[in-house]
């Protein structure tokens, strides 16, 4: 089994503790920018390949680099806690898999600002599955995330049929971002039992193996030039994600883990604007500074216990 995270250690001094908290900011702030960097390649193969082929082959990547990595560490790949792990792949596989079709229909940055909300879905999910403390705060921040997708996605009933987003676009993100927030609970709880490369080696496989159906048995088309780097830099992207934010909730609360990764949403709309020449909506800005505020006030909710 492998041994507790540093954070949960009594016997860590003072110094221990704000290195591992230094390394968790660390790795968060290269989840942050790596999922950037996936989002702006898959928004760029979406133009050629369909979304599950994307999500195949960047789930075979994983797959590979996982395994090779646990090998070299001496490490079973079968991990501790079985049943979390196959949850925490499950959720985690279909998030990211309904994130990829949304992406492909939304701007970058409204797709990631939707996404984004996870955080506080991950407080809400906590309170139900861990049985931590629902706090007022949460249920706030909650109100001001909602208020922030809705100025993002711009419903026609209220802003009428030409500012709304594509409708199946949203609802794709919106149901990655509640299983995310799924998912990172889960990831909470192994954070107990196992190592953060047996957690992401789980969320490769089951994505391998539930994308391979429809990237396989639909319309397959076979990259060709500069098609090939792209789709190795969004598996390369998605893996420094992927360590990046297990490491990173390992070392830090999740909360603070979390809030972190808000420079996630700044950087979309930079590469929106700067690489997609996407249009900059007020409205679209003035929703992810709801989301990114309504995530500091779970944080600040963590931190204050």
């Amino acid at each position: 089994m492998p041994p507790s995270p540093p954070a949960a250690d009594a016997a860590l001094s003072d110094a221990d503790l704000r290195r591992e908290r230094t390394w968790g900011v660390a790795n968060m702030l290269g989840a942050a920018l790596g999922f950037s960097l996936m989002g702006l390649g898959v928004k760029l193969a979406s133009a050629t390949f369909p979304a599950m082929q994307i999500v195949f082959v960047r789930s075979a990547f994983m797959t590979a680099v996982t395994v090779a990595a646990l090998r070299h560490a001496g490490v079973s790949p079968l991990g501790v806690d079985h049943r979390t792990l196959a949850l925490r792949g499950v959720f985690g596989a279909v998030a990211l898999s309904l994130f990829y079709i949304g992406i492909s229909r939304l701007p970058l940055g409204d797709a990631v600002t939707i996404q984004y909300t996870a955080p506080v879905w991950t407080g809400l999910v906590a309170a139900l599955l861990l049985g931590e403390r629902l706090r007022p705060i949460v249920l706030l921040g909650t109100f001001l995330s909602l208020a922030g997708v809705v100025l993002v996605a711009k419903p026609s009933a209220l802003f009428g049929a030409d500012a709304a987003l594509d409708g199946w676009g949203v609802a794709a993100v919106g149901s990655a971002a509640v299983l995310s927030g799924f998912a990172y609970t889960f990831v909470r709880k192994l954070r107990q039992t196992d190592r953060p490369m047996t957690i992401i080696f789980y969320l490769s496989w089951i994505g391998l193996a539930g994308a391979a159906p429809f990237a396989l048995g639909g319309t397959w088309v076979w990259p060709t030039g500069w098609d090939w780097p792209l789709l190795l830099g969004i598996g390369l992207a998605t893996h420094a994600g992927q360590v990046g934010l297990t490491k990173g909730m390992a070392r830090l609360e999740a909360g603070t883990a979390s809030s972190i990764g808000y420079l996630q949403v700044v950087l979309a709309f930079v590469w929106g604007a700067l690489v997609l020449h996407d249009p900059i909506d007020g409205l679209s800005l003035l929703g992810a500074t709801l989301v990114v505020s309504s995530v500091l006030l779970v944080v600040r909710r963590a931190r204050s216990g």
